[in-house]
């Protein structure tokens, strides 16, 4: 039986659960963050952080963001100055920084968003690139102004640290926890076997040619020409096959371990990114702009992947409401090609005359035409007037049960060549009066 409490009881663990996985998330990628700091600007070199509390954001009502902004400050500042080393001022400073660029982000995206918590759609994920793009690029300005305004010996030529960081940050964090906080377990049930299996191999493949990249083995110059540097970017190919096998969730979640990865290794000193001669930069900033080049490429191919399924399903929603006006009208609707001599049907005729969802040949539908029939027939849809006004043919066809019927054809001409009639559309049902 339905207890009416029990709904707001799991409303009330669930957010319990998601506030408490908020803290430990932002928490230890913040402790992690703060560890890796520009020694010019004290902005951290990478920071994922932001894309946690963006996704909070994009996910929530408005009349909880101050909740989620206050948490999420207060940790930042905390974990600031506890780890990395700030005094107060420079600490408020990136955490107001912070609040505002993702504030400012998950509002104008809920502004012109229907669903804000869905990457799904080519336009949505466009739309999200843009504002994050330009929100990074405002937020590493106003971060070297409030720098510069505690501090008037800090340097505000090296803005860019902060907007890289912010947003490679977030076009791989709020992604995936907008993906994740969509998916169903029974999801998997209603995958295709196939996609499962190209979507795992992908995902090894690019995770193990990462690694063969990254970790410089011992007989890594038989496999990476010079140091590396160029391959880097080859298997980036296999990102896009996991987002076309298996969607939001899965890619993002392959980009994340991309990006532990190749992080990870450029921590520790290796990799090309870290090991590049001509390069003489910070390598983590280096490294971010090849994971955001990862990143942007699993959302669009996600996106237009999406698209077209969301494109198909209409489709078929079209198709089965079609079906079922002419199953109650007693039609067909039919479509002939001249380039092809096929036919193609939709629906159902009465007594039993078949025919198939396929395309079928012209030979094959004359096979069933009254003989007498036949020649005016196959004249009807191969010549005649390059008029669009609606023509009528009346034939004799075999039913089921080998009797001949009698049936009327209307149909006008089809043109997807301009000027030029490549073939006949219209409808088909049961002529009694032939």
């Amino acid at each position: 039986m339905f207890n009416p409490r029990s709904y707001p009881d799991a409303m009330t663990r669930h957010r319990v659960l998601c506030l408490l996985g908020f803290i430990l998330g932002y928490g230890c990628l913040a402790a992690v963050s703060m560890r890796e700091r520009d020694a010019v600007t004290l902005s951290t070199l990478f920071w994922p952080p932001a894309g946690l509390l963006m996704a909070a954001l994009m996910l929530s009502p408005a009349r909880r963001w101050g909740a989620w902004m206050a948490l999420a400050a207060t940790l930042h500042v905390a974990i600031g100055i506890q780890v990395g080393e700030r005094s107060v001022p420079v600490a408020l400073v990136f955490a107001l920084t912070d609040l505002v660029f993702c504030g400012a982000v998950a509002a104008l995206w809920r502004w012109r968003t229907y669903a804000p918590g869905m990457l799904t759609t080519l336009r949505a994920t466009l739309w999200f690139i843009v504002l994050l793009a330009l929100g990074s690029i405002g937020g590493g300005a106003l971060a070297a102004l409030g720098l510069r305004a505690v501090d008037p010996a800090a340097s505000a030529g090296h803005w860019y640290v902060w907007s890289l960081a912010a947003f490679v940050g977030c076009i791989i964090t709020t992604p995936t926890v907008l993906a994740w906080s969509r998916f169903r377990p029974r999801a998997l049930a209603e995958q295709n076997v196939l996609h499962l299996w190209i979507g795992l191999i992908a995902a090894f493949a690019l995770l193990a040619g990462t690694t063969l990249v990254f970790n410089n083995p011992p007989s890594g110059a038989h496999f990476v020409w010079h140091d590396g540097f160029g391959m880097s970017y080859g298997p980036l190919l296999f990102v896009a096959i996991v987002a076309l096998a298996w969607g939001a969730a899965g890619s993002t979640l392959t980009v994340a371990g991309l990006a532990l990865v190749a992080g990870s290794y450029t921590l520790s000193g290796m990799g090309p990114y870290a090991n590049i001669a001509h390069f003489s930069g910070e390598p983590l900033l280096a490294v971010q702009g090849f994971l955001g080049c990862a990143s942007l490429l699993s959302l669009v191919t996600t996106a237009l992947s999406a698209d077209r399924e969301q494109a198909l399903k209409r489709t078929a929603a079209l198709t089965r409401q079609l079906e079922a006006a002419l199953r109650v009208s007693g039609q067909v609707a039919w479509e002939y090609r001249r380039t092809e001599a096929r036919l193609y049907w939709l629906g159902h005729l009465p007594h039993g005359i078949d025919v198939a969802n396929e395309p079928m040949p012209l030979d094959d539908w004359l096979g069933r035409v009254h003989e007498d029939d036949r020649d005016r027939v196959r004249a009807w849809l191969n010549t005649g007037t390059e008029s669009y006004a609606l023509r009528r043919l009346r034939l004799r066809i075999r039913g089921s049960d080998g009797a001949f019927h009698p049936m009327e054809m209307a149909g006008s001409a089809l043109s997807q060549v301009p000027d030029r009639m490549t073939g006949l559309m219209g409808m088909a049902g049961d002529d009694a009066q032939y």
